[in-house]
């Protein structure tokens, strides 16, 4: 967000102040720009798939239709393995999955977490079943898998990038149909590579800023062309993207609405089918995908 602040500082030629606000998942920061004037100088930022599933989660009653979005870069999970494992490509990973139901450990964030529904979407996939190791955070679960107490994780592209950097895990696909590149390794193949029927939007956090839905339309306007000119052919963002496992994706207007909604109706479903929220997507106006 601060490089973002930085480039769409030069282009408009006016201050861009980030201001933290952390807190129950974003919803502090969130309510902030809600509660401010929306005259198009206050924006949210963040994933997606947080501010759209804020209702299931019965946290902070607003939803996507609210919101103007202006995405930036997509964190994808990547589907690796120690070093020390035989897995050598994703079918080897489901081979043990469906052989040896449970044998396989994989090092997540916790239930529920984007790490988590990665592998449920690729266990509802492939078949079989895994067993789920949650640990507090990226730096511990990568730790765990280099030093062997877990055999796999899909932790996204930037919990991961100093580890495939420094070739300490074996990344086998990114779960995504874009290849990921992170600068100073091997192009990782998109998981569609290997099953090309492959589809979980949810499993890959949609980043960027947000406006409320009734700012005055000129800053829908300047901001939409900001996006396709500046945004788009920004070196600084696409260098942090490479360096740092994001896949560089700046879109806007219909195009970031629809994968938006994509996105959060899955991860919303997943929620509430594993019992993770109490609110059916259903009765806040998301369909099951």
């Amino acid at each position: 967000m601060r490089i973002l602040a930085g480039e769409v500082q030069e282009a408009l030629e006016v201050p861009v102040t980030v201001v933290n606000q952390t807190g129950a998942r974003g919803t502090v920061g969130t309510k902030a720009v809600i509660d401010a004037p929306h005259d198009g100088t206050t924006w949210a930022s963040g994933g997606v798939q947080d501010l759209g599933t804020y209702e299931v989660q019965g946290l902070l009653d607003t939803s996507l239709e609210d919101w103007h979005l202006f995405l930036v870069v997509m964190n994808a999970p990547v589907l690796s393995v120690g070093v020390d494992t035989e897995f050598q490509t994703p079918q080897d990973v489901a081979e043990v999955m469906n052989a040896e139901p449970g044998k396989l450990t994989v090092g997540t964030s916790g239930i529920p977490s984007t790490a988590y529904s990665a592998m449920q979407a690729f266990q509802s996939h492939v078949g079989g079943d895994f067993r789920a190791v949650a640990y507090d955070g990226d730096a511990p679960t990568m730790v765990a898998v280099v030093s062997g107490e877990v055999m796999a994780t899909t932790q996204s592209g930037p919990g991961q990038a100093a580890m495939i950097k420094g070739e300490r895990v074996r990344p086998l696909a990114v779960l995504s149909d874009r290849e990921l590149t992170i600068e100073g390794s091997d192009p990782i193949p998109p998981v569609t590579e290997f099953y090309p029927d492959f589809n979980a939007p949810g499993a890959t956090i949609l980043v960027g800023i947000f406006l409320p839905s009734d700012v005055p339309q000129e800053v829908v306007d300047r901001m939409g062309a900001l996006w396709e000119n500046e945004i788009a052919n920004s070196e600084a963002l696409q260098s942090y993207a490479s360096e740092n496992g994001s896949i560089f994706n700046p879109i806007h207007g219909e195009e970031a609405m629809d994968l938006a909604q994509a996105a959060v109706a899955e991860t919303a479903w997943r929620l509430y089918d594993d019992g993770a929220t109490e609110v059916s997507p259903e009765e806040v106006g998301i369909p099951r995908p």
